[in-house]
């Protein structure tokens, strides 16, 4: 790997994964690659089992992969025990789920806290703040999931993913369980990440009025790399899935 690569926040180099199915094997990824450059939102799209979100699982190091290599911020996952993967993970990457995954039994804010590690000390107090803040929670902050709205609790999952200012933020569907305003707000508020605090992101979704909000688009089919739509600022989700429609020759959205 060369030293331009290993700066980046993310590094997908041929990556291949197959699964036993029967007496066949399926290529869930079939030699993927992608790289992501600081402060960059890179959108993934793709139809139902054409291995979008096998890909952000291996970005994840969530699972192993059965060729090629995920680099984040310079470290090679595969060469990492499971031990030393998890400490990685926990200060490298920030993974948001579309079921937000807080502990109902914990206020906002601890929530927040779960993945910051002792050696924080008392910056994770600051931390914690200044989350709460930009995501506007502050008021929101000892309320626990079950008081808090779809959009509210996305935001929370989103502060604590950034807790440990991870080199990259991965985003599953992150509006999936959402209504179409809060989903809007939470992709501006990704945006605005990007704009604002030069964070990097990649977002699985199938959705073109959400992916329109990233840089640019890769498509994926049958497990590999199908094209890039660059979406050059445009906000308009017909632009976009029609670009993709294309891309696909026509295939409805799945």
């Amino acid at each position: 790997m060369t030293d331009s690569q290993s700066a980046k926040p993310l590094h997908v180099d041929n990556v291949i994964k197959t699964y036993q199915q029967g007496t066949s094997k399926v290529h869930a990824l079939d030699g993927v690659s992608l790289t992501v450059e600081p402060g960059e939102f890179v959108a993934i799209m793709g139809a139902s089992g054409s291995g979008k979100s096998t890909l952000l699982h291996a970005m994840a190091g969530l699972i192993d992969v059965d060729g090629g290599s995920v680099t984040i911020a310079g470290q090679d996952l595969s060469e990492l025990a499971d031990g030393p993967l998890t400490r990685f993970r926990r200060d490298n990457l920030g993974i948001v789920f579309q079921a937000y995954n807080l502990i109902p039994s914990l206020t906002a804010e601890a929530n927040i806290r779960l993945p910051a590690p002792k050696s924080m000390g008392r910056e994770v107090d600051a931390t914690v703040d200044q989350l709460l803040a930009r995501l506007g929670m502050t008021e929101r902050r000892t309320h626990k999931p079950g008081a808090l709205s779809g959009g509210e609790q996305q935001r929370i999952a989103i502060a604590r993913a950034l807790i440990c200012n991870p080199a990259i933020l991965l985003a599953d569907e992150p509006t999936g369980s959402l209504d179409s305003v809060s989903g809007t707000q939470i992709c501006e508020l990704l945006r605005a990440l990007v704009d604002e605090q030069h964070r990097s992101i990649v977002m699985v979704t199938h959705e073109p009025h959400v992916a329109m909000w990233a840089d640019r688009i890769c498509v994926l089919k049958d497990g590999t790399n199908l094209a890039e739509i660059q979406t050059d600022g445009t906000r308009d989700p017909q632009t976009v899935a029609r670009q993709y429609q294309e891309t696909l020759g026509g295939e409805v959205v799945a």
